[in-house]
């Protein structure tokens, strides 16, 4: 009988080694709000070096109407273009996450949201809101950015 007692408690013991640490998912979501939060002040601020900070080396931006971007270089020099564009008036950025999921894992989440910015076009300043996902993944126990994509609500022009 004493065998099996044993038995027993070092088998309840080996099963709690084997289980994985439960995951804060409330505390992930703060920790990925966060990160949108400081990405948007990075974008209204042209802060290429803290945009950079927030992608994994192989991060993959798809704008709309543009090539796929894929690397840390292609997103670097999509980042400075865009601070260059001066029809882009940066100061009028807003940015807002609607949703964001965790894994039960803890380790892939996404985000979603709108944005706002005007843009001086020929015909004047028009306001272009859009939405975006961010797809991340936590690399080294910080959350990055794997996959971005957005576009805008309103029509191409000239359609």
């Amino acid at each position: 009988m004493k065998k099996i007692v044993v038995l027993f408690c070092a088998c309840l013991t080996l099963a709690g080694c084997t289980t994985a640490p439960k995951v804060d998912i409330q505390a992930e979501k703060n920790a990925i709000q966060s990160m949108e939060d400081q990405w948007f002040v990075a974008f209204k601020t042209s802060d290429v070096e803290k945009i950079m900070s927030f992608y994994a080396s192989d991060a993959i931006i798809m704008d709309p109407n543009n090539p796929i971007i894929i690397g840390l270089e292609g997103i670097r020099n999509n980042a400075n273009s865009m601070f260059t564009d001066t029809t882009l008036l940066l100061n009028t950025y807003s940015g807002t996450v609607n949703v964001i999921e965790v894994s039960t894992s803890g380790d892939f989440a996404y985000a979603r949201g709108q944005q706002q910015i005007t843009v001086k076009t020929k015909e004047g300043l028009v306001k272009d809101e859009g939405k975006w996902v961010d797809v991340l993944k936590k690399i080294d126990g910080q959350w990055k950015i794997i996959v971005t994509i957005g576009n805008s609500d309103l029509p191409i022009a000239g359609q």
